[in-house]
This record gives C-alpha cells, structure tokens and sequence, in this order.
C-alpha cells in the first residue's frame, strides 16, 4: 500500500481539475468536505479513480455504471455524499 506525503496529497488535488464541470464541482465538494480525512487505502482508490476518463468517472458517480470493486463503491459513496444541496 503506497503512504501519502503531502506532495502527493497535492498532486492528488491539481488532479481533481477535470474538464467536465459537474465533475469539477463535486470533486470540488468533496475535497472540501472529506480529502483530508481519507486513510492511505481510500487515498489509493481515489487515484485509481481519478485515472479513469471524465465520462466513466462520472457514470459511475451518478450510479450509471457501477464501481468495479467494493472499495471503490464505498468511496463513490463518500464522493456523493460529500454533495451540497445549497
């Protein structure tokens, strides 16, 4: 399992900078809310989440496509519940 310093918290962060704007403003959200809390393992399915294309990325945070393994749909899970509803 890979540890996290804080350089590759940030690359993490420049890398929720996605193309697609509702993808953009929910990573945005959940990084606010959550990231820091996230443990070695979560930050781990984060970045095989955030490999992913912006399309597959969001069908599978809007529950269109489902999570390819147990660990990403718990965090998925965190993604969507991170979301405001203001």
């Amino acid at each position: 399992m890979s540890t996290f310093d804080d350089t590759a918290k940030r690359r993490l962060r420049f890398q929720t900078r996605r193309g697609l704007l509702e993808l953009d403003i929910l990573l945005k959200q959940f990084m606010a809310a959550e990231f820091d809390r996230l443990s070695d393992a979560e930050l781990t399915v984060f970045t095989e989440l955030l490999a992913l294309p912006d399309p597959e990325l969001f069908a599978q945070l809007n529950g269109q496509t489902p999570a390819t393994n147990a660990e990403s749909a718990a965090l998925l899970d965190k993604i969507r519940s991170s979301r405001r509803t203001d």
